[in-house]
């Protein structure tokens, strides 16, 4: 099945800043994947996830510089979680 992903539908406002939530699934033995949030960000100025199983390997969490709002999760094969990013629209 590989990498997939999901958006809540519903954002967090904090003053002028968005915070964009959501699950990941990675099946299939791959180590992560992207998240495109240009939809919703105009620029991500910091972001996370978390596995949901606590022997799960160190995650890494990266902003495409290039393109500023698409997250990059790298994580441990068939492991699912969250994720968050801050940005402005």
């Amino acid at each position: 099945m590989g990498f997939t992903t999901t958006i809540d539908a519903r954002p967090h406002y904090l003053g002028d800043l968005l915070l964009v939530t959501g699950t990941y699934v990675n099946d299939g033995g791959t180590g992560g994947g992207d998240i495109d949030l240009s939809e919703h960000l105009n620029a991500i100025f910091a972001a996370g996830n978390n596995a949901g199983e606590a022997s799960a390997p160190v995650h890494t969490t990266e902003i495409d510089a290039t393109v500023g709002t698409t997250l990059t999760l790298v994580t441990g094969a068939n492991v699912s979680g969250t994720w968050w990013a801050l940005g402005k629209r």
